[in-house]
């Protein structure tokens, strides 16, 4: 069991907590400044800056947010109680003091210390300090933490099954040259003998496309082929690892978190758009993506965009991601929706027999209906096969058809061009489409085009280029840069996200 009788490290854990449910800049202004003081009959006293910032932080939403936080972190109840301590608030981060000093002297060593500028002072990163060594044994053990190299990639996904195409083939390539098939004579499939990856791997490797395209097949592909390398291997999504840094600082097991994420030979990171404003954990993977990339070992990660597009990343860290190979993954095109089925087809009359064969022109019609992404694809495909094979209904155009309008809609639903889509917009924001195609920075104008810009490649699966092109021949990194400005408004901006939600409802019906 962790001790929670230093009420600065218990401050820290709470800390780590709010930050990932506070607006960035509440938790900045009030919240950052704040230091664990003391415990005073069961309660936690905590040092403010000033008054005012004791006034906001007991306003009732606040406290209900923060006393949750805190009962979390001790598995009890505890009160809050806030004090306009601005000497004691302006206290150091642990990160600051040496370790021996702290563990000498503890909170009262930290106080002494002089108090370091105003630019300087920031929240303690407990990455940067040390809070001792939990009740764990080893990486791993004694934590509700998957353990390295156990089945935490789908041994399903593998790259013999991964259907490559014009809009994924080189996020494929960048995946097997990181394990060096090629160079090591290397199918793919994990035959090749244990080393790290050949001069032909990309570090880090970072694959982004929408949801269902695939990313994450290939992720767990290049774990899979890896651990049969003999390779030490973690895959974890962000929301896993920001779990496991939060629960490492309340169970005061920091020792145990670095050694399980920096002792690796490959670690994969999925979904890391969702560590944005998570400025802790993002310190804590900034220093651990550094110790890996210096031991020569290698990272992959997810997202669904590009970094750049990524809003509230730190730019170190930013930079990083995109300090090997950035690679996308685009919609399938008709021919790929094809093959793709073809193969789930041929996998299913094998495994049931011959009976099971699906017909070609059963393909060709869940090819042209389901087009929005692999997963969409397969739900189609499933609902088709199993009418088939647990209502024993026969597979005809007719009856195929009744079954796709029940999962994707009906077929009567007028399919969204780009045309279509730059009316819509233009009409919404009562302005002529000749306007958007212009050169006009007028507010409004300008705000429209990067809409179509946002919709052409988020709903529609256009390229940047082509959105470009469309939109009068406008530069790739120009559509780049106005759809990821929107992607990172609409987070924000309730009117802004409800305009654009009003044309996508237009657009669908």
């Amino acid at each position: 069991m962790a001790d929670f009788s230093d009420a600065a490290s218990v401050w820290q854990a709470v800390l780590g907590r709010l930050q990932m449910e506070m607006p960035r800049e509440h938790f900045n202004t009030f919240l950052r400044p704040c230091a664990g003081h003391s415990w005073e009959d069961g309660s936690l006293v905590v040092a403010a800056a000033s008054s005012f910032a004791v006034s906001w932080l007991e306003l009732p939403l606040h406290q209900a947010m923060a006393q949750e936080a805190l009962s979390k972190t001790l598995g009890r109840d505890a009160a809050i109680r806030y004090r306009a301590l601005p000497a004691a608030a302006d206290t150091p981060a642990d990160g600051d003091v040496p370790a021996a000093r702290r563990s000498r002297a503890g909170v009262s060593a930290i106080s002494a210390a002089p108090p370091p500028s105003s630019a300087a002072r920031r929240a303690p990163v407990p990455d940067d300090y040390d809070l001792g060594r939990g009740q764990g044994t080893g990486t791993g053990g004694g934590y509700d933490w998957a353990p390295v190299n156990a089945a935490t990639c789908n041994p399903r996904y593998t790259f013999d099954n991964f259907v490559v195409g014009a809009s994924n083939q080189l996020a494929c390539h960048a995946a097997r040259s990181l394990i060096a098939a090629d160079a090591d004579g290397d199918d793919g499939n994990g035959t090749a003998g244990k080393g790290p990856a050949g001069a032909a791997g990309y570090n880090p490797l970072l694959l982004y496309a929408g949801s269902g395209l695939g990313k994450t097949h290939l992720l767990h592909a290049i774990g899979n082929c890896a651990r049969r390398r003999g390779l030490s291997v973690l895959y974890a999504t962000s929301e896993q690892f920001t779990n496991e840094f939060v629960s490492a600082i309340a169970r005061r097991a920091m020792r145990e978190f670095r050694d399980r994420y920096r002792s690796l030979d490959l670690l994969l990171l999925d979904d890391v758009q969702f560590l944005a404003g998570k400025e802790q954990t993002q310190e804590s993977l900034f220093h651990t993506f550094n110790d890996l990339h210096q031991a020569g070992a290698r990272v992959v990660l997810t997202s669904d965009r590009p970094p750049r597009s990524i809003a509230a990343l730190e730019e170190r860290l930013r930079s990083r991601f995109q300090w090997g190979l950035v690679a996308d993954i685009q919609p399938p095109s008709p021919e790929m929706r094809l093959a793709i089925l073809h193969t789930w087809a041929q996998a299913r009359a094998a495994h049931a027999g011959d009976g099971a064969a699906v017909p070609d022109a059963v393909l060709e019609i869940i090819a042209r209906r389901a087009q929005d992404n692999v997963r969409q694809l397969q739900g189609a495909f499933n609902r088709v096969t199993a009418l088939a094979q647990l209502m024993n209904v026969p597979l005809t155009p007719a009856s195929v058809e009744e079954q796709l309008d029940a999962v994707i809609g009906p077929d009567s639903r007028r399919a969204v061009t780009p045309e279509a889509a730059l009316q819509e917009i233009a009409r919404h924001y009562r302005i002529a489409p000749e306007q958007i195609l212009g050169r006009s920075r007028a507010a409004k104008t300008a705000q429209a085009r990067q809409v179509a810009m946002y919709l052409l490649m988020d709903d529609l699966g256009m390229t940047p280029t082509d959105a470009g092109r469309f939109l009068s021949g406008r530069s790739h990194s120009t559509a780049l840069h106005g759809a990821g400005k929107i992607r990172s408004a609409i987070e924000d901006d309730d009117r802004l996200r409800q305009t654009v939600n009003d044309i996508r409802a237009a657009l669908s019906g």
